[in-house]
Protein backbone atom coordinates (compact mmCIF):
# COMPACT_ATOMS: atom_id res chain seq x y z
CA UNK A 1 0.00 0.00 0.00
CA UNK A 2 1.96 3.24 -1.30
CA UNK A 3 0.93 6.25 0.61
CA UNK A 4 0.18 9.45 -2.08
CA UNK A 5 2.23 12.36 0.46
CA UNK A 6 4.20 15.29 -0.86
CA UNK A 7 5.97 17.90 1.63
CA UNK A 8 7.91 21.16 0.30
CA UNK A 9 10.28 23.09 2.17
CA UNK A 10 8.66 24.56 5.30
CA UNK A 11 7.12 28.86 5.69
CA UNK A 12 9.05 30.22 8.40
CA UNK A 13 6.15 31.78 10.44
CA UNK A 14 6.51 35.16 13.32
CA UNK A 15 3.61 34.30 15.62
CA UNK A 16 3.75 37.67 17.52
CA UNK A 17 3.34 38.17 21.44
CA UNK A 18 -0.45 37.93 22.41
CA UNK A 19 -2.50 39.45 25.61
CA UNK A 20 -3.16 37.14 28.52
CA UNK A 21 -6.50 36.06 27.18
CA UNK A 22 -5.10 34.92 24.12
CA UNK A 23 -1.94 32.94 25.41
CA UNK A 24 -3.39 29.66 25.42
CA UNK A 25 -4.62 30.10 21.56
CA UNK A 26 -0.92 31.15 20.75
CA UNK A 27 0.79 27.80 22.29
CA UNK A 28 -2.53 25.74 20.68
CA UNK A 29 -1.30 27.42 17.22
CA UNK A 30 2.21 27.27 18.00
CA UNK A 31 2.14 23.65 18.12
CA UNK A 32 -0.11 22.72 15.08
CA UNK A 33 2.22 24.84 13.29
CA UNK A 34 5.16 22.99 14.62
CA UNK A 35 3.34 19.84 13.61
CA UNK A 36 2.76 20.17 9.97
CA UNK A 37 6.69 20.75 9.65
CA UNK A 38 6.04 24.64 9.33
CA UNK A 39 8.78 26.62 11.42
CA UNK A 40 7.74 28.73 14.39
CA UNK A 41 9.59 32.00 15.61
CA UNK A 42 8.64 34.15 18.48
CA UNK A 43 10.68 37.06 19.75
CA UNK A 44 12.47 36.67 23.09
CA UNK A 45 11.51 39.42 25.68
CA UNK A 46 12.92 42.51 25.88
CA UNK A 47 14.25 42.95 22.63
CA UNK A 48 14.37 46.29 21.10
CA UNK A 49 12.39 47.24 17.60
CA UNK A 50 15.36 46.62 15.34
CA UNK A 51 15.77 42.98 16.33
CA UNK A 52 12.30 41.99 16.19
CA UNK A 53 12.93 43.28 12.68
CA UNK A 54 15.59 41.02 11.90
CA UNK A 55 13.46 38.26 13.44
CA UNK A 56 10.94 39.20 11.15
CA UNK A 57 12.86 39.94 7.94
CA UNK A 58 13.85 36.02 8.10
CA UNK A 59 10.47 34.87 8.03
CA UNK A 60 7.57 34.65 5.41
CA UNK A 61 4.76 36.01 7.15
CA UNK A 62 3.20 37.27 10.56
CA UNK A 63 0.60 36.42 12.41
CA UNK A 64 -1.23 38.48 15.39
CA UNK A 65 -3.82 37.15 17.49
CA UNK A 66 -6.57 39.54 18.24
CA UNK A 67 -7.81 39.13 21.75
CA UNK A 68 -9.76 41.89 24.28
CA UNK A 69 -7.17 43.67 24.51
CA UNK A 70 -6.18 46.49 21.48
CA UNK A 71 -2.38 47.32 20.95
CA UNK A 72 -2.61 48.29 17.55
CA UNK A 73 -4.53 52.12 17.98
CA UNK A 74 -2.62 54.96 18.40
CA UNK A 75 -4.49 56.06 21.35
CA UNK A 76 -4.37 52.68 23.38
CA UNK A 77 -2.18 52.70 26.46
CA UNK A 78 -0.91 49.01 24.82
CA UNK A 79 0.74 50.74 21.77
CA UNK A 80 3.62 50.43 23.15
CA UNK A 81 3.75 47.03 24.45
CA UNK A 82 5.54 44.71 22.60
CA UNK A 83 2.47 43.02 20.86
CA UNK A 84 1.94 46.81 19.73
CA UNK A 85 5.40 46.94 18.27
CA UNK A 86 5.71 43.94 16.96
CA UNK A 87 2.76 44.79 14.68
CA UNK A 88 4.42 48.22 13.47
CA UNK A 89 7.50 46.43 12.33
CA UNK A 90 5.16 44.30 10.22
CA UNK A 91 3.25 47.05 8.91
CA UNK A 92 6.75 48.08 7.55
CA UNK A 93 7.95 44.66 6.30
CA UNK A 94 4.26 43.99 4.33
CA UNK A 95 4.73 42.96 0.88
CA UNK A 96 3.90 40.67 -1.66
CA UNK A 97 7.25 38.38 -0.22
CA UNK A 98 5.99 39.08 3.64
CA UNK A 99 1.85 38.88 4.68
CA UNK A 100 0.82 40.30 7.87
CA UNK A 101 -2.13 37.47 9.41
CA UNK A 102 -4.61 39.31 11.67
CA UNK A 103 -6.28 36.02 13.62
CA UNK A 104 -9.62 36.53 15.66
CA UNK A 105 -10.07 32.45 17.54
CA UNK A 106 -12.74 34.06 19.03
CA UNK A 107 -14.80 34.93 16.52
CA UNK A 108 -16.55 38.01 17.29
CA UNK A 109 -16.11 41.23 15.12
CA UNK A 110 -18.14 43.44 17.41
CA UNK A 111 -15.28 44.38 19.33
CA UNK A 112 -14.51 48.06 18.29
CA UNK A 113 -10.64 47.85 17.95
CA UNK A 114 -10.93 44.57 15.54
CA UNK A 115 -13.64 46.38 13.64
CA UNK A 116 -11.21 49.18 12.55
CA UNK A 117 -8.72 46.69 11.80
CA UNK A 118 -10.94 45.04 9.53
CA UNK A 119 -12.57 48.22 7.85
CA UNK A 120 -8.28 49.28 7.16
CA UNK A 121 -7.36 46.14 5.41
CA UNK A 122 -5.02 47.05 2.58
CA UNK A 123 -2.83 44.35 0.72
CA UNK A 124 -0.91 41.49 1.90
CA UNK A 125 -3.21 41.80 5.06
CA UNK A 126 -5.28 38.83 5.95
CA UNK A 127 -7.72 38.87 8.30
CA UNK A 128 -9.46 35.53 9.43
CA UNK A 129 -11.82 34.62 12.21
CA UNK A 130 -11.68 30.97 11.71
CA UNK A 131 -12.02 29.15 15.22
CA UNK A 132 -9.86 26.49 14.82
CA UNK A 133 -5.62 26.50 14.71
CA UNK A 134 -5.75 23.44 12.16
CA UNK A 135 -7.80 25.35 10.12
CA UNK A 136 -6.28 28.84 9.86
CA UNK A 137 -3.03 27.22 9.59
CA UNK A 138 -4.24 25.71 6.16
CA UNK A 139 -5.58 29.30 5.23
CA UNK A 140 -2.13 30.28 6.24
CA UNK A 141 -0.03 28.03 4.07
CA UNK A 142 -2.69 28.39 1.18
CA UNK A 143 -2.48 32.51 1.31
CA UNK A 144 2.11 32.20 1.60
CA UNK A 145 2.80 29.41 -1.11
CA UNK A 146 1.37 29.06 -4.24
CA UNK A 147 0.14 25.95 -5.95
CA UNK A 148 1.16 23.68 -7.71
CA UNK A 149 -0.02 20.42 -9.19
CA UNK A 150 0.06 16.62 -8.25
CA UNK A 151 0.78 14.76 -11.39
CA UNK A 152 -0.16 11.42 -10.66
CA UNK A 153 -2.71 9.22 -13.11
CA UNK A 154 -5.77 8.36 -11.82
CA UNK A 155 -5.48 4.47 -10.35
CA UNK A 156 -8.66 1.69 -9.78
CA UNK A 157 -9.10 1.30 -6.16
CA UNK A 158 -11.96 0.34 -4.29
CA UNK A 159 -11.51 2.75 -1.37
CA UNK A 160 -9.73 6.17 -1.81
CA UNK A 161 -8.20 6.81 1.36
CA UNK A 162 -7.74 10.66 2.38
CA UNK A 163 -6.03 11.87 5.70
CA UNK A 164 -4.62 14.84 7.33
CA UNK A 165 -0.98 14.08 8.02
CA UNK A 166 -1.10 14.76 11.43
CA UNK A 167 -3.47 11.54 12.13
CA UNK A 168 -0.99 10.03 9.84
CA UNK A 169 0.13 6.69 12.75
CA UNK A 170 -3.88 6.13 13.23
CA UNK A 171 -4.79 6.70 10.09
CA UNK A 172 -2.36 3.90 8.18
CA UNK A 173 -3.09 1.86 11.07
CA UNK A 174 -7.29 2.16 9.69
CA UNK A 175 -6.01 1.68 6.08
CA UNK A 176 -3.71 -1.09 6.66
CA UNK A 177 -6.57 -3.42 8.49
CA UNK A 178 -8.56 -2.05 5.94
CA UNK A 179 -6.70 -3.62 2.90
CA UNK A 180 -6.98 -6.74 4.18
CA UNK A 181 -10.35 -6.62 2.17
CA UNK A 182 -10.69 -4.18 0.06
CA UNK A 183 -7.74 -2.31 -2.32
CA UNK A 184 -6.94 1.15 -0.73
CA UNK A 185 -5.91 4.56 -1.90
CA UNK A 186 -4.50 6.36 1.21
CA UNK A 187 -3.52 10.35 0.23
CA UNK A 188 -1.53 11.92 3.05
CA UNK A 189 -3.11 15.25 2.54
CA UNK A 190 -0.07 17.77 4.29
CA UNK A 191 -0.45 21.54 5.68
CA UNK A 192 3.07 22.43 4.66
CA UNK A 193 2.45 21.56 1.00
CA UNK A 194 1.73 23.77 -1.11
CA UNK A 195 0.25 20.88 -3.51
CA UNK A 196 -3.20 21.54 -5.04
CA UNK A 197 -4.85 18.34 -4.05
CA UNK A 198 -8.45 19.53 -5.41
CA UNK A 199 -7.70 19.30 -9.33
CA UNK A 200 -5.98 15.57 -8.40
CA UNK A 201 -8.98 14.54 -6.38
CA UNK A 202 -11.07 15.48 -8.42
CA UNK A 203 -9.28 13.30 -10.93
CA UNK A 204 -8.93 10.25 -8.95
CA UNK A 205 -12.61 10.30 -7.59
CA UNK A 206 -14.27 8.19 -10.08
CA UNK A 207 -11.80 5.91 -10.45
CA UNK A 208 -12.82 4.34 -7.09
CA UNK A 209 -15.97 2.45 -5.56
CA UNK A 210 -16.04 4.63 -2.78
CA UNK A 211 -14.45 7.85 -1.11
CA UNK A 212 -13.25 7.99 2.62
CA UNK A 213 -11.94 10.54 4.72
CA UNK A 214 -10.79 9.95 7.84
CA UNK A 215 -9.84 12.06 10.89
CA UNK A 216 -8.58 11.56 14.70
CA UNK A 217 -7.07 14.72 16.19
CA UNK A 218 -8.51 17.07 12.90
CA UNK A 219 -11.72 17.12 12.81
CA UNK A 220 -12.26 20.77 11.80
CA UNK A 221 -10.04 20.01 8.89
CA UNK A 222 -12.16 16.76 7.99
CA UNK A 223 -15.27 18.41 8.00
CA UNK A 224 -14.79 21.26 5.76
CA UNK A 225 -12.43 19.04 3.35
CA UNK A 226 -15.09 16.82 2.68
CA UNK A 227 -17.63 19.26 2.11
CA UNK A 228 -15.18 20.82 -0.15
CA UNK A 229 -14.96 17.43 -2.04
CA UNK A 230 -18.27 17.03 -2.30
CA UNK A 231 -19.01 20.07 -3.57
CA UNK A 232 -16.31 19.37 -6.38
CA UNK A 233 -17.34 15.72 -7.09
CA UNK A 234 -21.26 17.20 -7.99
CA UNK A 235 -22.59 17.40 -4.94
CA UNK A 236 -25.70 14.90 -4.58
CA UNK A 237 -25.39 13.91 -8.42
CA UNK A 238 -21.41 12.68 -7.98
CA UNK A 239 -20.31 9.37 -9.38
CA UNK A 240 -18.15 8.78 -6.16
CA UNK A 241 -20.15 8.19 -2.77
CA UNK A 242 -18.34 9.80 0.25
CA UNK A 243 -17.82 8.60 4.15
CA UNK A 244 -16.45 10.94 6.91
CA UNK A 245 -15.15 8.66 9.80
CA UNK A 246 -14.06 9.91 12.58
CA UNK A 247 -11.62 7.80 15.63
CA UNK A 248 -13.96 8.05 18.61
CA UNK A 249 -10.47 8.89 20.86
CA UNK A 250 -11.25 12.06 19.60
CA UNK A 251 -13.76 12.81 17.20
CA UNK A 252 -17.33 14.88 18.54
CA UNK A 253 -20.09 14.18 16.11
CA UNK A 254 -21.11 17.37 16.78
CA UNK A 255 -18.59 18.49 14.10
CA UNK A 256 -21.24 17.03 11.74
CA UNK A 257 -23.77 19.18 12.13
CA UNK A 258 -22.67 20.69 9.02
CA UNK A 259 -23.01 17.92 6.59
CA UNK A 260 -26.37 16.77 7.65
CA UNK A 261 -27.80 14.80 4.45
CA UNK A 262 -24.90 15.60 2.25
CA UNK A 263 -22.59 12.65 3.23
CA UNK A 264 -22.50 9.94 5.24
CA UNK A 265 -20.45 10.23 8.77
CA UNK A 266 -19.45 7.85 11.72
CA UNK A 267 -17.65 7.83 14.48
CA UNK A 268 -16.14 4.41 16.35
CA UNK A 269 -13.34 2.76 17.70
CA UNK A 270 -10.22 2.52 15.73
CA UNK A 271 -10.16 -1.35 15.86
CA UNK A 272 -13.71 -0.43 13.93
CA UNK A 273 -13.33 1.68 11.12
CA UNK A 274 -12.33 -1.10 8.75
CA UNK A 275 -15.65 -2.62 9.45
CA UNK A 276 -17.46 0.94 8.85
CA UNK A 277 -15.66 0.97 5.53
CA UNK A 278 -16.51 -2.03 4.57
CA UNK A 279 -20.30 -2.15 5.49
CA UNK A 280 -20.54 1.13 3.54
CA UNK A 281 -18.57 -0.24 0.20
CA UNK A 282 -20.95 -3.16 0.19
CA UNK A 283 -23.93 -0.98 0.51
CA UNK A 284 -22.68 1.13 -2.23
CA UNK A 285 -21.36 -2.03 -4.23
CA UNK A 286 -25.04 -3.37 -3.69
CA UNK A 287 -26.98 -0.37 -4.91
Amino acid sequence: MDTITLFNDPIIVFVCDVSPDMEEKKQKLCTVLTRARIDVVCAPENISQEDVKSFMQTCNCSVHILGNEDFYSVESPAYSSSMGVQFRVAQELRSKDFKVFLWNPNGEDDISYINILRRDIVENTIYSNKLSPIYFAEELRSMVSSKSSLQIAPENKDVFFIYNSLDEETALNAAGMAEDVLSMLPLAVSMDSNIDYAEYIKKQLPSCKICVVYFDYAGDWAVSFTRQIWKDNGGDSGKTPILLIGNSSHADTDLFKILKNVVKTSVCELSLVPLEIKVFYDKVVEK
